[in-house]
């Protein structure tokens, strides 16, 4: 065998060796491809899911804290007796205690009924339940009372004991904006989830 030849043979050894390399890479490839990779993916979308919805829960829970915080600190300053439009005597009529967690705030508020005799016009009949006005009255008992103008012809009442805290009322709005926030953050997830829903569907 001359030396042409045994190249020659060495060569096709060569290439031989490397297409059945080829091969097996070939295969190894192929059935990695059909195994089935849905397991990993859905135990992965699995996770997402717990994780959004505990995001959701958490900010549910946030903002539930933060509104009742903002009403509750809404207690502390009232409308001013000295703008009121008419002053008068308020008789306590009946009273019914309700908390302790309430759509106005934590702690109890006492909502009366109570019979007010005007300084000027006739005497009329109000319930009262803002939070913190009451100051633990029975029936029978009185107090001074204002009638003030609220807001788009609203009527809210005043006493000379429940002094205005302006800032107490941005305090009080600032810490609802936060609850607000928290509310457009969980509005705008599950609005993303619903889209990504009908995109897969």
């Amino acid at each position: 065998m001359t030396d042409d030849e045994q190249r020659a043979a060495e060569r096709r050894r060569r290439m031989d060796e490397l297409l059945a390399q080829a091969e097996t890479d070939v295969s190894r490839t192929r059935a990695a491809n059909d195994k089935p990779a849905a397991r990993p993916v859905v135990e992965a979308r699995r996770g997402t899911f717990r994780r959004g919805l505990l995001g959701v829960l958490l900010l549910l829970g946030l903002a539930l804290v933060l509104g009742g915080t903002a009403a509750t600190l809404g207690r502390f300053t009232g409308a001013d007796f000295d703008e009121a439009r008419r002053h008068g005597t308020a008789t306590v009529e009946k009273c019914q205690r309700r908390g302790p967690v309430t759509l106005k705030g934590f702690g109890y508020v006492d909502q009366c009924v109570v019979a007010v005799s005007w300084n000027t016009g006739p005497a009329s009949r109000v319930v009262i339940d803002e939070p913190g006005f009451m100051k633990g009255e029975a029936p029978g008992d009185t107090f001074q009372i204002g009638e003030n103008s609220g807001s788009r012809g609203s009527v809210s009442y005043s006493r000379p004991e429940l002094p205005d805290r302006g800032w107490v009322g941005w305090v009080s709005a600032f810490v609802g904006l936060l609850a607000v926030f928290a509310l457009l953050a969980v509005y705008f997830y599950l609005r993303d989830v619903i889209k990504d829903l009908r995109r897969r569907a």
